[in-house]
């Protein structure tokens, strides 16, 4: 048995180390996506999109560091909920990011203005249609008054005839 240890360490450490982050990746899935309060991964998510988005120049570089710095970011919700339990302010161990979700609005206020623009929008699909009319007219009828500029000439270099051939 040691002998075989001993020839297959290799493959049994990778093994051992992808199987984690397979039950890794395996919390961070079957955990709440939205939530009003942003507890858990949430936060994390929202600031790796907030990243990506700002990912101009180096693209695959900016990516691989936004991936990474957001498994950071998932890594120490983990900790700090195997902590906080650890310490005795939560029952179990993933009670900071496997809670129930809060996803309807707790400000009423929105919810009052979003009626009233509902109530004063009635058929919001025949106003989007009617905008898309005006748009699609207004685009004919700059194509109409659209003035040709004339094209730059291209330079010439070499000898014309080498050009023919």
């Amino acid at each position: 048995m040691l002998n075989y240890i001993k020839k297959h360490i290799f493959m049994i450490v990778c093994g051992l180390f992808f199987v984690l982050y397979f039950c890794f990746l395996a919390l961070i899935f079957f955990a709440p996506r939205v939530d009003l309060q942003e507890r858990g991964f949430v936060k994390c998510t929202k600031n790796m999109i907030v990243d990506f988005s700002d990912c101009t120049r180096n693209k695959v570089w900016c990516a691989a560091k936004t991936m990474l710095k957001n498994h950071v970011c998932d890594f120490n919700v983990v900790k700090t909920g195997f902590l906080l339990w650890l310490d005795g302010q939560q029952s179990t161990p993933w009670a900071n990011y496997y809670f129930e979700p809060v996803t309807e609005n707790l400000n009423p206020l929105e919810d009052e203005e979003l009626q009233a623009y509902y109530q004063k929008h009635v058929d919001l699909l025949s106003e989007m249609e009617e905008l898309n009319k005006k748009h699609i007219a207004l685009e004919k009828e700059l194509e109409k008054h659209k003035i040709e500029t004339p094209q730059p000439l291209q330079e010439v270099k070499g000898d014309i005839n080498e050009q023919e051939k």
